[in-house]
């Protein structure tokens, strides 16, 4: 039997799943001194426009993670995993083993999970979750199969009489080590803004809702790159009401600098849902 469940909203925050920075450059000229002759000298060519500026940083090497990192730490499951092709999956398990991922045809989402699930390496078992596709949320079902250690997850699982399979790859994301300072900032995409301080305190406007609360790392003084994200909203009649928790994970990703075959920026992906799943938020924001 079809478990399907309407959901009084479904909010789409994500700004895009491949962003990319842009440099800026500008011309020069020279002038150039006549000599005192009868004869005018021959004009100067033009110098060349600069080179624009492409700033960025290497990805994270899963052969050598960073000290304190998920992949040097971690049990092997928990972690960023994502899928790069058509789907575009970005998926975050907590040290617990809680699931939530968001899957999306180029920049648009097209569905989001939240579940928890077991593990007896190499095999894993979905003890519950469920999908929202649509503003529909349908129960998820029969989730098992294997993982590889830091490497590979993969599997299926029933929704909407529909199996849903899944083929991801350990993400680079998992070899950085963070500290609480690495959130500190004002981050931002579209109509998303959040300003967080040096503890994890933040506010910020999410699509015309004003919001605050905490982006603070899951694992309380590890080098984990794995976020918790609480927030509120602060008005009564926005979507993002006040007096209502959201929670979920975020984590930093990276994306392809524009320019640059090597080189990449920072973003902060974020999924959280109301208690009662009421309401569902995401978003992927860039340093500013």
């Amino acid at each position: 039997m079809k478990m399907k469940q309407k959901l009084p909203l479904i909010m789409s925050l994500l700004g895009s799943f491949a962003l990319a920075a842009c440099g800026g450059g500008g011309g020069g000229s020279s002038s150039t001194t006549q000599a005192a002759a009868p004869a005018a000298s021959a004009p100067s060519a033009p110098s060349p426009a600069s080179t624009p500026t492409v700033t960025g940083e290497a990805l994270p090497s899963l052969a050598s993670p960073q000290a304190g990192s998920t992949a040097a730490t971690g049990n092997g499951f928990e972690g960023i995993w994502t899928d790069t092709t058509s789907s575009r999956v970005t998926a975050m398990i907590d040290p617990a083993n809680n699931i939530s991922y968001l899957s999306g045809l180029f920049s648009f989402v097209t569905s989001t999970f939240f579940g928890a699930a077991t593990t007896a390496a190499p095999n894993w078992t979905l003890t519950s979750g469920f999908e929202v596709m649509s503003n529909l949320r349908y129960t998820a079902t029969a989730g098992s199969g294997t993982y590889a250690a830091n490497q590979t997850l993969t599997g299926s699982y029933v929704a909407n009489g529909s199996t849903v399979n899944l083929s991801l790859k350990y993400d680079p994301a998992n070899a950085l080590a963070v500290s609480q300072s690495s959130v500190t900032g004002t981050w931002a995409q579209n109509s998303t803004t959040l300003t967080v301080d040096d503890a994890g305190g933040f506010t910020g406007n999410i699509l015309g809702c004003a919001v605050s609360g905490t982006l603070t790392l899951t694992t309380p003084g590890s080098s984990k790159n794995l976020y918790t994200l609480t927030m509120t909203g602060t008005t009564s009649t926005c979507t993002l009401a006040s007096g209502v928790t959201y929670t979920g994970n975020a984590a930093i990703t990276f994306l392809p600098v524009t320019g640059s075959t090597t080189l990449y920026q920072r973003s902060i992906i974020y999924l959280v849902k109301a208690t009662d799943n009421s309401v569902i938020a995401y978003g992927q924001l860039t340093k500013h």
